[in-house]
């Protein structure tokens, strides 16, 4: 079955309607065994196609709700498997004729609240069942009497309004002490959806998301949009029972995490949603708030496709990474950074075709750390595009000074190539350096193509024309690596350290592996296997088509003079003073 969902005009005041249509479609060939829940849905699936609907949709069988949508679940407070009888949340739509027009109603949620709502019911018939098609129009808003001033656009609160309804409500608890779950969200790639559809479309989908928050929460919610794409919501539960923000927590997840219509595009939507209890975290408006924010940091932090509540921990790693970022700026100021390079080995000669720059930090007091624990705050901050430059260039100027055609790859962060203008960059470094283009690679990851796509591929063009080459890291780890692979211009692949560390124990490991051998070669591009620690991988790989080899087996990580001796990394000696003692173990 096919839900189609068309936008059309509604009266002054009410709300934009989702037409609904669900044609009627071919008899199946045999009819299902019985009448039974299971048998049903696999005839009439919906939910995975009207989730996108402003509608609540369903589908009924006697007065059974056999298929609800997302919107309408939300909003009534429960899963499919636990929904009652339509007769107990919209008494008297069985009364009804099916003539698909629309006629009022009220609707119950489960947890007592009633609203009044527009609702229509189309015969559906197959295979001798006689179903019906119900949508339901819900209201535009259910404005809070503590929450005048309704933003433009969105219906919703402004930041001082929010802030006086909430302490409104906190403050006026009599009987029961009042409690509240405060949630902060934030439309994850929203800058994105600016770009590539402009300010009106984006405006709407601000506008979208609004109706919904105040159409699906209670009265007693206040919403809010504070700045840009951040929403602040509060909703009240018994103190008595604190789990029930989880219920809250849930509706609001499933209003951000949605698929929008409009214009014929498609825009897909997550939120990085981040918790706060009252009381139970803290009793003050100015300290939910900030600790709603600290767990929505987290939750985009982890990329979490949940919400996160937050925990008195994050106090602490808050100031850890606040220390972080500020040591890091000054190690930028100091020289505290250095590089490491790491050879590549070509399979055939057994030299060194290339060198991977690795970026150190020596910190005073705290010794060298770890790349995994500061380059997620230079991205989060910014400063990763000055360290950035900062790795290029000194890349290139050491590279640049040996008398040999080896190459260096730099790892170019997501963040970076977005924020930093990189052609400019690559130019200007390999200008100031005297590097030849053709000497230079730069790895990106699939991360690098979740925002402004064209914007990266059109970068991407012109730095590879500058003799550069391009290098997919981490190939075949993400879900979307052959659609990257087939629309941008890349080089190299670097196959996953995790499919080479288990190859040679893992059959399916050996067979991506040969496969993304044979991908790369069917596409002209040569195939590095990155993180062989062992002969017997370093064998294995030889009777395949890799070109290329990069791990402890060649080489640790080291200054640049460490690898000098190393065949083919210099045509000449220049570097002298220094071991040579080949760091290449393989045969």
């Amino acid at each position: 079955m096919i839900v189609r969902i068309s936008q059309r005009p509604s009266q002054k005041g009410a709300p934009h309607r989702m037409d609904a249509a669900f044609p009627q479609t071919e008899p199946w060939e045999k009819a299902p065994d019985s009448t039974s829940r299971e048998n049903i849905t696999a005839l009439f699936p919906i939910h995975h196609l009207a989730d996108a609907s402003s509608e609540g949709l369903a589908i009924l069988y006697q007065d059974r709700i056999i298929e609800a949508n997302r919107p309408l679940l939300s909003c009534v407070g429960t899963e499919l498997q636990n929904f009652p009888s339509i007769r107990d949340i919209l008494p008297g739509a069985l009364k009804t004729p099916p003539d698909n027009s629309y006629h009022p109603g009220m609707l119950r949620t489960l947890e007592g609240r009633s609203f009044q709502v527009e609702f229509r019911l189309t015969p559906l018939r197959r295979n001798d069942l006689d179903c019906l098609a119900l949508a339901i129009t819900f209201p535009p808003c259910l404005s809070a009497s503590h929450s005048p001033s309704p933003e433009s656009g969105t219906g919703l609160c402004e930041q001082a309004d929010f802030e006086k309804g909430v302490k409104a409500f906190l403050g006026n608890g009599t009987t029961r002490q009042p409690a509240g779950i405060l949630l902060h969200a934030n439309i994850n790639r929203f800058r994105t959806i600016n770009e590539r559809y402009g300010l009106r479309i984006a405006d709407w989908v601000l506008g979208e998301i609004g109706q919904r928050l105040r159409a699906f929460l209670t009265e007693e919610c206040i919403v809010a949009r504070p700045i840009g794409d951040d929403f602040g919501i509060f909703c009240p539960f018994p103190y008595e029972h604190p789990t029930h923000a989880n219920r809250w927590a849930q509706i609001v997840r499933d209003i951000f995490h949605t698929t929008l219509v409009i214009d014929g595009h498609r825009i897909h939507l997550t939120a990085s949603i981040g918790c706060c209890l009252i009381p139970f975290d803290t009793y003050r408006f100015e300290t939910a708030c900030h600790y709603a924010e600290l767990a929505m940091k987290e939750a985009r932090r982890l990329q979490s496709p949940d919400w996160i509540n937050f925990t008195p921990i994050m106090h602490a790693d808050v100031h850890h990474r606040s220390e972080l970022e500020h040591d890091l700026q000054q190690a930028l100021e100091t020289n505290q950074f250095f590089l490491e390079f790491q050879p590549l080995i070509c399979l055939r000669t057994n030299r060194i075709e290339c060198v991977e720059a690795l970026l150190r930090w020596q910190h005073p007091t705290r010794g060298v750390i770890s790349p995994n624990e500061f380059i997620p705050i230079a991205e989060e901050s910014g400063l990763i595009v000055p360290i950035g430059r900062w790795v290029l260039f000194e890349a290139c100027a050491q590279i640049s000074r040996l008398q040999s055609h080896v190459r260096v790859a730099v790892n170019i962060s997501a963040v970076q190539f977005l924020q930093d203008d990189m052609y400019a960059a690559v130019i200007q470094t390999l200008f100031q350096t005297g590097l030849a283009g053709e000497r230079l690679e730069l790895e990106l990851t699939e991360s690098i193509f979740l925002d402004a796509v064209q914007r990266n591929l059109e970068t991407m063009t012109k730095i590879r024309a500058l003799g550069v080459k391009i290098v997919m890291d981490d190939f075949g780890i993400g879900f979307s690596s052959l659609n990257y692979l087939r629309r941008f211009p890349f080089d190299r692949i670097k196959i996953d350290r995790s499919f080479i560390r288990d190859m040679l124990n893992d059959p399916q490991a050996q067979s991506i592996v040969n496969a993304i051998m044979t991908l790369g070669h069917a596409m002209s591009m040569e195939v590095i296997a990155e993180g062989v620690e062992t002969a017997a991988q370093l064998d294995m790989l030889k009777h395949t088509s890799c070109s290329t080899a990069q791990g402890f087996l060649m080489g640790r990580p080291a200054p640049l003079t460490n690898l000098s001796a190393h065949p083919g990394l210099t045509d000449t000696s220049v570097i002298s003073g220094q071991d040579r003692t080949s760091l290449a173990t393989a045969p």
